[in-house]
């Protein structure tokens, strides 16, 4: 069984939607199918209308909270109301955690309720097939942007140049070529394995994922992907990405109307701050030099908006 699971926060319509959408894109699906859906929102509305978009079947409690047993178009489907929003990293866990208590997962697939598939069909099949690989842990497919610009996969940068560099050199960065620049997208695919893929949809074997004892809580909204990657190849898997399969990120506004520019990017430099210091060993001086670059980018950023601002 492979199992679909859904990290919502305050998005219950786009979650039900993403929902209806995998389901009919996995009409032919060989490999049996369910669902878990995990509400981060700490929201009774946007648990209710989660909760009323499916009959219920059966009514318990995981880990002091609601957990429901429904039904979706004949797929197994359990709903999880959190009760405090933990982010990803712990939202996921919970949800990988049901799949296996309740419905014996075999495949985990974690998705953003913001994917949308390309192909007539959702070819299952080939992500299982490659996910059950011994060598292989995750496995990603090809996504793009709304502008079609390619998502997935990720090649390793190093910390400078991933975060020091570009964000010393504004405003003058657009001017660095590519490879000087904190872009790791790994533009001109050859072969597996890859250093990482989008934490937005990829799918791994359960006992895989609890072999490395799954997301790291640590962080909140960013670097998961990346800490997980790293930990399954230090117990000897890869990370392959399957470009034969292909979706939308069809970004959600949902971060962008809790978080600024300012703080999503802060969030995500502690995220990998956070794996660089415990997970790569970089040493505290070196990651504090580039906070506090991080930090002066901001500064002037907001500087030149504001002397914009005057010639308009």
């Amino acid at each position: 069984m492979l199992t679909f699971v859904f990290l919502d926060y305050k998005s219950a319509d786009a979650t039900l939607g993403c929902i209806a959408h995998f389901i009919a894109k996995c009409g032919k699906a060989r490999e049996e199918i369910s669902f878990v859906v995990v509400d981060n929102s700490v929201d009774e509305g946007n648990f209710a209308k989660l909760s009323a978009a499916f009959p219920t079947l059966s009514a318990s409690v995981f880990d002091g909270s609601t957990l429901e047993e429904k039904s979706a178009d004949g797929y197994q489907l359990f709903l999880w109301k959190s009760p405090v929003n933990g982010g990803y990293a712990k939202g996921n866990n919970a949800g990988a955690k049901i799949a296996a208590e309740f419905l014996g997962s075999d495949y985990l697939l974690f998705s953003n309720n913001d994917l949308l598939v390309l192909d007539d069909e959702l070819s299952i099949e080939s992500l299982v097939r490659e996910a059950a690989l011994p060598q292989v842990a995750i496995v990603g497919p090809s996504i793009v942007d709304k502008k079609s610009q390619p998502q997935n996969p990720y090649f390793e940068k190093p910390f400078f140049l991933r975060w020091g560099l570009e964000y010393l050199c504004y405003p003058l960065a657009r001017f660095l070529p590519k490879s000087l620049s904190s872009d790791d997208v790994q533009t001109n695919f050859v072969s597996n394995p890859v250093f990482r893929v989008m934490g937005s949809f990829f799918v791994i074997a359960r006992k895989k994922f609890e072999q490395a004892d799954g997301f790291d809580p640590h962080t909140f909204l960013f670097a998961e992907e990346m800490i997980l990657s790293h930990k399954l190849k230090k117990l000897g898997y890869e990370t392959h990405y399957v470009p034969s399969v292909h979706l939308l990120h069809n970004h959600s506004e949902i971060i962008g109307k809790n978080y600024d520019y300012s703080r999503r990017l802060m969030l995500r430099f502690d995220s990998e701050y956070y794996y660089y210091k415990k997970y790569v060993g970089l040493g505290t001086l070196r990651l504090t030099l580039v906070r506090w670059i991080v930090k002066s980018y901001i500064v002037r950023k907001k500087l030149a908006k504001k002397i914009k601002s005057l010639f308009r």
